[in-house]
């Protein structure tokens, strides 16, 4: 399961085996289920404006929607396997997505939806599904590095809001932070027992959020600038898949194996 909250943090987004489901932020009533698939969406993600959301799943394609009517605006095809992630670009002008054999595609966020090299003069952070993570240069398509130290599978990245440090979570039961420009490892966290399925960081970029797998079932929380962990959240009962912060930083969603989305809100320390 994975998930993502709308930008205002009104709506929360969540992928499943049978679709894409809408709840309402605030209540956690369903809205609405977005079912165009025949497999199972493995990523969800609202635009940067908060109009569309795109979505990947293992049927081999990418959906984008109308956040408004719940229509399905585009179907992009061309992949020969299950698409595993997909992320828009600050801008929201550009969709990038990784699919099984490991390789990045950038695609124009247009009318023509066309399928491009890596451009933009950013940097684009892809999973390897080893032990690494590598960042790329989008105007060149370059491998400008490759981030080595996780002894097992790298799950799921997230960049801080200034860009300048990366989070990778791995299978290795450890969370690492990474300096962007210099490719260093800063800070080793470690507490979860199982797998680090999905980090993500704070908007002010003060904390971090991990979700743990298999044996561990927990939501944690950590202080960035010291690699302290803060929280232990444990009312999940089965793998926790996916964290995602509110805008406003005050409430944090995780999705589970256990069939439920839990919205936690947060003490007023952690986002001060």
């Amino acid at each position: 399961m994975r998930l993502s909250i709308s930008p205002d943090g009104a709506t929360l987004a969540v992928a499943s085996s049978i679709g894409i489901w809408i709840y309402d932020a605030q209540s956690g009533e369903e809205v609405s289920l977005l079912t165009e698939y025949t497999n199972r969406v493995s990523s969800v993600v609202f635009s940067p404006d908060g109009q569309t959301i795109a979505s990947a799943s293992d049927d081999n394609t990418i959906h984008v929607w109308d956040v408004d009517t719940g229509g399905q605006i585009k179907t992009l095809i061309g992949y020969t396997s299950d698409v595993e992630s997909v992320a828009f670009s600050p801008d929201g002008k550009m969709i990038a997505s990784v699919y099984k054999s490991n390789i990045v595609r950038l695609w124009h966020f247009d009318a023509a939806y066309s399928q491009i090299p890596l451009s933009q003069d950013s940097l684009l952070d892809r999973l390897s599904f080893k032990h690494t993570v590598r960042l790329w240069d989008v105007a060149t398509g370059r491998d400008i590095l490759t981030l080595t130290g996780h002894t097992d599978d790298v799950n799921s990245v997230s960049f801080s809001p200034d860009g300048k440090t990366l989070a990778s979570g791995s299978d290795d039961d450890t969370i690492r932070l990474w300096d962007v420009a210099t490719g260093r490892d800063i800070l080793t966290l470690t507490g979860h027992t199982d797998d680090v399925n999905s980090v993500s960081f704070s908007p002010d970029g003060k904390t971090l959020a991990s979700a743990g797998g298999w044996d561990d079932f927990t939501v944690r929380l950590w202080d960035v600038s010291t690699g302290q962990q803060l929280k232990t959240l444990t009312e999940h009962t089965d793998d926790v898949n996916s964290v995602s912060f509110s805008p406003d930083g005050k409430t944090l969603a995780s999705g589970s194996a256990d069939r439920t989305v839990l919205l936690w809100e947060l003490a007023p320390t952690l986002v001060e």
